[in-house]
């Protein structure tokens, strides 16, 4: 929401913030929940579309980390969703809050509901036989005839499909950004948990 700030992936897991005009920022890095260095690569990096002040970092050990913008460590981190495989595309759905995408380097596809779980992926598609090199999602939260999400993808081959994904993927849920906001909470907070 700040054009002045910036985040950078490094090769050692970490995720350098600063700003243009040289203001001190807090935190200065964003680092995994494992303490010390480690030769991991942050590839991708996405925020949420929808003003929640979160984002999402892929890293080539295949962790992802949820994080907040006002904390160093993730809120939630998920160490071997994709086996081990390299995260090399990551998005969130620009019509579900709690939804988010991921492509590894073996041309699988995961699909994240938070809400569903978040512990990990709902949903994974292998792509083949034509190699994955990039995707995005596309869509419309509020279309008049029901919301839709699509995937982009385009091939080694140099060809490009266009899937479209379950309703359940693309339509909002009831009061989505608030349960959203619930979940990062217990995230942050978990002895919260103890006394609902």
């Amino acid at each position: 929401s700040d054009p002045n700030h910036f985040i950078i992936g490094t090769d050692m897991g970490l995720i350098s913030h600063g700003t243009r005009q040289d203001l001190r920022v807090a935190p200065k890095l964003f680092k995994p929940q494992q303490h010390g260095i480690r030769p991991v690569k942050v590839n991708v990096i996405d925020f949420s579309p929808f003003g929640e002040p979160i984002f999402l970092a892929g890293c080539s050990d295949g962790s992802i980390r949820l994080h907040q913008l006002s904390s160093a460590f993730p809120l939630l981190q998920w160490d071997s969703s994709t086996d081990s495989h390299a995260v090399t595309g990551l998005q969130w759905s620009p019509t579900r809050p709690a939804v988010f995408l991921v492509q590894d380097d073996t041309s699988n596809i995961y699909i994240w509901d938070l809400l569903q779980s978040d512990l990990g992926p709902v949903a994974k598609q292998q792509v083949s036989p034509n190699r994955l090199v990039a995707m995005a999602a596309v869509g419309e939260p509020e279309k008049a005839g029901g919301s839709f999400l699509a995937l982009v993808l385009a091939r080694a081959s140099g060809s490009i499909d266009i899937q479209h994904l379950k309703r359940r993927w693309a339509a909002p849920e009831v009061d989505e950004c608030n349960r959203l906001r619930l979940l990062l909470q217990e995230a942050l907070w978990p002895e919260g948990k103890l006394h609902k």
